[in-house]
């Protein structure tokens, strides 16, 4: 993913594949995968540990929310979702960033962070949900599609 680089900001594979799965399964299946998903993402970055893990756990737990009451085979139900779960995703971080004491000027990084984030996952969206839903079809159905 690095190799995507858009303004210095990359898609976030991780984030993607944690709301497709909860748009996909709900929350029983997308919380825990979020979990560790975080997990693994907080050991390996320099951030502030339990920074990651609890962006993509609400990130997780609003995409699996908002799937009630939308028609779930909405071309724009995963659209929707990847841009509110990265505005609320890199939202929190940059708020446990500047709880930690690291300096953040919050137009500035909702212009150089957010909004390219938002652009990139809007891009990657389609592509990783329609993995994952085959994903999905295979496990939960047994057919390909």
């Amino acid at each position: 993913m690095p190799r995507l680089s858009l303004w210095g900001v990359t898609p976030d594979l991780m984030l993607l594949v944690v709301v497709s799965w909860s748009l996909l399964r709900g929350n029983s299946q997308g919380f825990p995968l979020a979990l560790a998903s975080g997990l693994i993402l907080d050991l390996l970055s320099g951030g502030p540990f339990g920074a990651a893990t609890l962006s993509l756990t609400l990130a997780s737990m609003i995409a699996s929310w908002s799937q009630h009451g939308i028609a779930r085979d909405s071309i724009w139900l995963p659209l929707a979702a990847a841009s509110l779960a990265t505005v609320l995703y890199d939202g929190i971080y940059l708020v446990i960033l500047r709880a930690c004491g690291r300096p953040i000027t919050w137009g500035l990084g909702f212009l150089q962070v957010i909004v390219p984030s938002i652009a990139w996952n809007a891009l990657a969206m389609y592509p990783a949900y329609g993995l994952l839903r085959r994903l999905h079809l295979r496990t939960v159905f047994g057919q390909s599609e």
